[in-house]
């Protein structure tokens, strides 16, 4: 008897009808995988792909999709636009991938997701956030969209960010701190608009480059200004830059930032000074559910290491590739156009994945399978991710369902 996904993943993908000597004439279906497996942003790359991997493991054991086994076609693109968009062409033009999941950056995944839109290859987001990346490929700009997204979108992080610091911890002088890359820009104008929105002035918006390592100056200027929280919009290594520079200070504020502090990066680099870090996360590894823990544990022995880097990036990813095998069962076909088609119209009710359950998370007006339920804020306690809240801990996956009309 064939051993059964310990996360009850085994799907009904396997029973078409194919006996194990015709699937083993028949071709793999290549799934591409992308992201900066090495470089400044290499904890969202090695995740992606090793959460790709666990996800690889799980499919294959069940006989793959229509017959057929799933192939992984993985490519570094080392954080840098212009490798990312030759790692696509390659895909594209050399490989023969029919889908892609990926991208941990937002400055590399737009231009290579215009590459894969015009090759009409469906291609899911599992790390990049910025708002922009489904939105430039929906009408007007194109008839259809093949860009679709399971991370959360920073139309949405900020909203949490400060649920958590206005809305709970009653704190409304807010100093907003961001890096120059296109993700910090992108996150600060979400975050700016969305205090706005609230008719709340932060106290100082100021900036710095990639790669800095001392902000004290920012955070002097935060401090004279009367900020009593710091909310940060930035990549992991320079988030871990403005903590130390904080504990220098003894500035004793609370610090809140998007899911890039939940990073091993991020909690490495800024060792004591991360605790009581807040972050906007979809996944805590450390929570008690039996998902959680039989994933931590398959992605361990999988990638034969003793941590997850981004737990955020590893379980988006892995259910992004099974979202796109459900949409590839469904369409009964690798067809780009019908693979699209079938990931906006999914009619399994209750997908189960790692992150959540959804309840079709994309339709044709909405890529974005991550809604405002679903995300919750982790705390850095002890060097490890847990809830910042009791009762996100205990609300469980089907809280956290997307709700669609």
């Amino acid at each position: 008897m064939q051993k059964r996904s310990t996360y009850g993943f085994i799907f009904c993908l396997a029973a078409s009808g194919f006996s194990a000597s015709a699937q083993a004439e028949l071709p793999p279906i290549k799934i591409g995988v992308i992201g900066p497996i090495t470089g400044p942003s290499e904890d969202m790359g090695q995740s992606m792909i090793g959460g790709a991997r666990v996800f690889l493991a799980d499919i294959n054991q069940v006989g793959g999709v229509l017959g057929r086994k799933i192939e992984l076609v993985e490519r570094d693109d080392r954080a840098k636009p212009e490798v990312g968009a030759a790692m696509a062409k390659e895909m594209i033009e050399k490989d023969g991938v029919v889908a892609v999941v990926g991208f941990g950056n937002t400055g590399v995944a737009l231009p290579a997701a215009k590459l894969f839109q015009e090759a009409k290859i469906p291609l899911i987001v599992t790390g990049a956030t910025g708002a922009t990346i489904t939105k430039s490929f929906m009408p007007p700009a194109y008839p259809v969209s093949y860009i679709f997204r399971t991370s959360a979108s920073d139309a949405l992080q900020p909203i949490v960010i400060l649920n958590d610091v206005i809305d709970r911890r009653k704190i409304d002088k807010i100093a907003v701190l961001h890096d120059e890359s296109p993700y910090g820009q992108f996150g600060k104008q979400s975050m700016l608009a969305e205090l706005d929105r609230r008719k709340i002035k932060p106290v100082l918006v100021e900036g710095f480059k990639v790669g800095d390592q001392d902000m004290t100056a920012q955070l002097q200027h935060a401090r004279d200004n009367g900020a009593q929280a710091i909310v940060m919009y930035c990549l992991a290594p320079e988030g871990a830059m403005v903590v130390k520079s904080a504990d220098k200070l003894k500035l004793r504020l609370p610090i809140v930032g998007p899911w890039g502090m939940s990073q091993q990066t991020f909690i490495d680099k800024a060792g004591q000074s991360a605790e009581g870090v807040r972050s906007s996360v979809t996944f805590i590894e450390n929570e008690l559910s039996s998902v959680s823990n039989q994933f931590s544990l398959t992605y361990r022995n999988v990638n034969k290491t003793n941590r997850i880097p981004s737990a955020v990036a590893a379980a988006q990813t892995y259910d992004a590739l099974r979202l796109i095998t459900l949409a590839i069962f469904q369409a009964n076909t690798v067809d780009g156009a019908k693979v699209k088609d079938a990931l906006e119209n999914l009619q399994v009710h209750t997908t189960s994945t790692i992150v959540s359950r959804y309840f079709k998370p994309f339709s044709a007006t909405d890529h974005e399978a991550i809604a405002l339920n679903m995300i919750v804020m982790g705390e850095i306690r002890n060097g490890k991710v847990a809830y910042a809240y009791r009762e996100d801990a205990s609300s469980g996956s089907i809280a956290r369902t997307k709700k669609t009309e």
